[in-house]
């Protein structure tokens, strides 16, 4: 599936990254997503419809979800995610291969300008079930990205733009959702 206009952070789109010492590196995405965005019920479906591709009629207790709430707190009531998470729901997803990334809408190959965390991409992923190492739950595989407009930036090491920015091409991404194209037709 295609999820719409969402907002990118820790992009590592570049260069694959490990989330842990020891750990794979794999290339990788966060997605923060409205949680009145329009495709809420259809990123929901898609885990249900992975949870009964892996377990059938009958799932395990206590699996992990990819679907996060931004607006969650720790044991003392502090938030764990920063304000740009705040009333969003939030998604990670990655790859071990690189993925197609593009930005504009010529769809030219992006650059590095582009892969920034605050700027709002279409992101094709696929949901999966995983059963490893005493770990179950719902995965988010990474198949590609389209940088579709600048945003502002995250983190404390943002720099300007370059001369090339990103348009606004979000009502094209919006358009093939509602005319039902397939991820595969977006991309």
């Amino acid at each position: 599936m295609v999820i719409t206009d969402v907002r990118l952070a820790y992009v590592h789109l570049e260069e694959p990254r490990a989330a842990a010492e020891g750990a794979e590196p794999k290339y990788s995405v966060t997605m923060i997503i409205p949680k009145n965005h329009h495709q809420v019920a259809e990123i929901k479906a898609a885990m249900q419809l992975a949870i009964a591709n892996k377990w059938g009629g009958k799932p395990p207790k206590g699996l992990r979800s990819p679907l996060r709430d931004g607006d969650a707190t720790d044991d003392s009531g502090e938030r764990v995610k920063g304000a740009e998470y705040t009333d969003c729901y939030f998604i990670s997803a990655s790859n071990k291969k690189p993925v197609e990334c593009v930005a504009g809408k010529d769809r030219a190959r992006a650059s590095s300008e582009h892969m920034r965390g605050g700027n709002y991409a279409s992101v094709k992923v696929g949901f999966y079930g995983y059963d490893t190492a005493g770990n179950r739950g719902v995965g988010c595989g990474l198949n590609g990205v389209w940088i579709t407009r600048r945003g502002e930036p995250l983190g404390a090491a943002s720099e300007p733009w370059a001369e090339t920015e990103v348009e606004d091409f979000s009502a094209i991404a919006e358009r093939a959702s509602a005319a039902g194209q397939q991820a595969d037709d977006v991309f």
